[in-house]
């Protein structure tokens, strides 16, 4: 058995990467909600200065990139490996961001998951002793998403109740072999789980259900009891569909509760 695996599909980091840095970029929609000081930049303009929504969405990596080793004090080539992906065809918004840069580069498509798979694949560099420092980042687009996804906004094809709002946004971290800050001791692989959702407009249902391998946890049943002491008609008078369809969400109500 692998030395360091720990159970089907976790395992450990005997030492430890180090996030030193972080940084992110968002648009409009996102500086108006509660987490909007919470970014570095926000832009109320959606195209952040380009001509397209695809070309924003490279923008807002190039500027989260920037941002991210201006707040670390380093140059572009003191980073070994950039490990970046977003929502669209063949990864061309990473893939531009980092264009002529002379950067190492690892396009990465995990859909939702991205930036939590270059964070892992990074760390696992950085343990492996092939970088010293490794940038993760990632990034999605609404107009862009809703163009690849479902309907071009320019249809103006109503939007039914369960669709989800697509970040605007690029984060990125700074993933090194020493320094100050959290460090990633241990890391799960995910799996494939299809529970046969057919609605093309609730991507929730299809990709956090309820049974998202949390039951060994007491987190899960924290999100659960939070749900059912609420205010069932606050979420249309059914409960445990909600749950069913935000798991993710909830989860973290319960620790950072806003209200």
């Amino acid at each position: 058995m692998a030395e360091n695996k720990r159970g089907r599909s976790s395992f450990l980091l005997p030492r430890p990467p180090v996030i030193t840095a972080w940084a992110s970029v968002a648009g409009k929609k996102e500086s108006q909600g509660p987490l909007g000081h919470c970014f570095d930049k926000t832009s109320q303009d959606t195209f952040f200065g380009q001509k397209t929504w695809e070309q924003a969405e490279k923008a807002m990596q190039e500027q989260a990139l920037s941002l991210l080793l201006k707040k670390a004090e380093i140059q572009r080539f003191d980073l070994d490996l950039v490990l970046s992906g977003d929502l669209l065809n063949q990864c061309i918004g990473s893939a531009f961001s980092v264009r002529n840069t002379g950067l190492p580069h690892l396009g990465l498509y995990g859909a939702c998951s991205t930036m939590a798979e270059s964070l892992l694949l990074a760390s696992l560099a950085i343990e492996a002793g092939i970088a010293d420092r490794a940038a993760a980042q990632t990034s999605s687009h609404f107009a862009s998403s809703e163009r690849q996804y479902r309907f071009p906004l320019g249809y103006g094809g109503q939007r039914t109740p369960t669709a989800q709002w697509t970040v605007t946004g690029s984060g990125a971290v700074l993933v090194c072999r020493s320094g100050k800050g959290p460090r990633i001791t241990a890391a799960t692989i995910g799996t494939v789980t299809d529970l046969g959702i057919q609605d093309a407009n609730n991507m929730g249902a299809a990709m956090a259900p309820v049974n998202v391998k949390l039951r060994p946890y007491p987190i899960k049943w924290l999100a659960w009891f939070y749900l059912y002491t609420q205010n069932t008609n606050k979420y249309g008078g059914n409960t445990s569909n909600y749950i069913y369809n935000h798991t993710i969400i909830f989860i973290f109500r319960c620790i950072f509760k806003s209200e």
